[in-house]
């Protein structure tokens, strides 16, 4: 279920009501609706939330995500702008159909009118299965191109279920599409089963494990990113907020032990994102419900506030 934009979400410090150079996001945001018509030239950003954790649910997960998007957008609200960007935000889609599957499409469909209309779209969780939901708009905005999906996370989500989960967006992805490739940064030993370790092997799935991105990354790294967004047409980036340890990011649905450094993430985004085959980036998982002090929906809109072009 598709729900206009909460305006009372976007408040926050005003520093000046004239001078643009001190104004925050909360004074430039505007509103739009997916659903109506534009005419206008490809531009800016487009802000789309999916405030779903029904996949979560199903991969018997903590509760809380779907709760994610109005906490990242209220955070983000405060932050200066440094860029001059039109952001609209859309509001964000629910879970009021009888399968997940259902929500996945009608959000993949707005998400495709995204790309139509931004040079961006952000897309905010809410559970992992955002990412089928992205991959859906993706190949409806790209009928025919060669798509390279790129995630951050601790886990491979190529669960076998059958059926739509937070655990299974990218099996879907590889299972249906033979003109798609996966390639996973900051995976754990100790979160993924041998079986999802042998099913990368057999789907070719490139990933690097979390312990080769404590402190740097290398050139070896660095030339696998390289090579992945070349050897594609276009690129769907997701990042799940339980890679980064969970002395920085507690509020997730399956928080990480040895996890990520921040910093990390934000060096290998800046790998991937200026890239123009990057049209849509979800960041998943964050649940306030768990949160500290704000501290995950934080840091998940700095990362917002820092990957926009």
């Amino acid at each position: 279920m598709y729900k206009l934009a909460q305006r009372e979400l976007w408040t926050g410090r005003i520093d000046s009501e004239t001078d643009e150079k001190q104004f925050r996001h909360f004074q430039t945001i505007q509103f739009r609706n997916i659903k109506e018509e534009s005419n206008e030239s490809r531009h800016g950003v487009g802000i789309l939330g999916y405030a779903v954790d029904k996949g979560v649910e199903l991969n018997k997960g903590r509760l809380g995500a779907s709760e994610g998007p109005n906490a990242i957008k209220q955070n983000f609200a405060n932050l200066p702008v440094v860029r001059e960007c039109a952001v609209y935000d859309y509001g964000n889609v629910e879970h009021d159909h009888e399968t997940l599957e259902e929500t996945q499409q009608e959000f993949g469909h707005y998400v495709a009118t995204s790309i139509q209309r931004h040079n961006q779209t952000f897309l905010l969780g809410g559970g992992h299965d955002i990412a089928y939901a992205q991959y859906l708009g993706t190949r409806e905005a790209y009928p025919d191109a060669s798509i390279g999906v790129i995630n951050i996370d601790a886990h491979f989500d190529t669960r076998e279920e059958g059926k739509s989960t937070s655990g299974t967006s990218f099996r879907q992805i590889l299972e249906e599409d033979n003109n798609a490739d996966y390639l996973v940064l900051g995976i754990q030993q100790g979160g993924n089963t041998q079986g999802l370790f042998d099913y990368a092997e057999e789907k070719n799935i490139g990933y690097v494990y979390s312990d080769e991105l404590l402190h740097q990354i290398s050139p070896p790294i660095k030339d696998k990113i390289e090579r992945f967004i070349h050897d594609h047409d276009v690129i769907m980036f997701t990042i799940c907020m339980d890679v980064i340890d969970s002395a920085f990011a507690p509020g997730v649905s399956a928080n990480a032990v040895l996890g990520l450094f921040p910093h990390v993430v934000l060096e290998l985004a800046k790998r991937i994102i200026p890239n123009e085959k990057v049209s849509t980036i979800s960041i998943a998982e964050t649940n306030p419900k768990y949160d500290v002090d704000n501290r995950t929906a934080k840091l998940t809109a700095h990362f917002f506030h820092h990957f926009i072009l």
